[in-house]
């Protein structure tokens, strides 16, 4: 299946290992996150950078969700 028939939720599940701190893949930044997936998971340079777009935005997401849930 390709990247671009996989919703960020699934795009950031299939790539990124269970437990890694969303905050840590977003301090990791795209180029970085773009450049992990062509060598490890052998992505097109198009697809790795599609896929990092997407999991960029679903970590923010978490990253969002968690800060709302923190105590004021």
């Amino acid at each position: 299946m390709s990247v671009y028939q996989l919703s960020t939720r699934e795009v950031y599940q299939t790539y990124i290992a269970d437990g890694t701190e969303p905050a840590a893949i977003l301090q990791t930044g795209r180029t970085e996150l773009a450049t992990r997936l062509r060598v490890e998971e052998e992505l097109k340079e198009e697809d790795a950078y599609f896929a990092a777009d997407q999991i960029m935005a679903y970590a923010q997401q978490l990253q969002d969700q968690l800060q709302g849930e923190a105590p004021s």
